[in-house]
C-alpha cells in the first residue's frame, strides 16, 4: 500500500510541475506590422523558400518551444495547417491600426537639391509638420517642423519628400503638402 500511495504522490508531482510547461507551450498572439504595409513572408526555413504571406494586421501564435535563430520566430498562423519562420521585427503584441504608409523609401527619385520651407495645412488643424524617420504617417517624428522651417528636398516619392532639415543637419521626411519650394 505504501508503494502504491508512493507513486500516486510522484505521479502527482510530475504532472504537477508539467502543467507551467504546457501552458506555455501554447505561444503567444502576436500581430504583424510590416514597413511596406502589404505581407509578412512566412518561410519552411529563416532565410528559407516562401510558403504563403500574412496581410498587415493578422493575428498569429508564436511558438516559443520551437529553436529559432536571432531575429526569427516559429509562428502558427490560424487557416493555415503549417507553421513558418517569420522575421520579429515585424511582430507586435498590440494589434496595429489602419497601416497609413503611402510609399516605400526605394521608391523615391533623388533630385538636384532644392532649398524649399515647411508650411502647415489648415485642414489638419495644426501649425506643426512632422520630420518623419520614414515616410509614413505613424513613424516616428524626428522633430516637429514649425511654418517657414527651412528644409532640403534631396528626393521626391508620389507622396513624401525625403529632406534635410537646414537648423539640425538631421535627414527625414516630409509630405509633400506641407513642402514648398522657394
Amino acid at each position: 500500500m505504501k508503494k502504491v500511495i508512493s507513486i500516486v504522490l510522484i505521479v502527482m508531482t510530475l504532472v504537477g510541475l508539467m502543467i507551467p510547461v504546457f501552458a506555455g507551450a501554447e505561444g503567444n498572439t502576436m500581430y504583424v506590422n510590416c514597413e511596406n504595409g502589404k505581407s509578412l513572408n512566412v518561410r519552411r526555413a529563416p532565410n528559407g523558400k516562401v510558403m504563403y504571406r500574412v496581410v498587415c494586421g493578422s493575428a498569429l501564435e508564436v511558438d516559443p518551444v520551437v529553436p529559432c535563430p536571432k531575429g526569427w520566430a516559429f509562428v502558427r498562423v490560424p487557416g493555415h495547417t503549417s507553421g513558418g519562420y517569420v522575421m520579429t521585427k515585424f511582430l507586435f503584441t498590440q494589434e496595429p491600426g489602419k497601416y497609413e504608409i503611402t510609399e516605400r523609401k526605394a521608391t523615391f527619385t533623388k533630385v538636384s537639391p532644392f532649398r524649399a520651407a515647411a508650411r502647415h495645412l489648415a485642414e489638419l488643424g495644426t501649425e506643426l509638420t512632422a520630420l518623419r524617420e520614414t515616410p509614413n504617417t505613424s513613424a516616428k517624428t524626428i522633430r516637429q517642423l514649425a511654418e517657414g522651417d527651412l528644409l532640403k528636398v534631396v528626393a521626391r516619392g508620389i507622396n513624401w519628400s525625403r529632406v534635410v532639415d537646414l537648423s539640425t543637419g538631421r535627414t527625414g521626411y516630409v509630405t509633400n503638402l506641407c513642402v514648398s519650394k522657394l
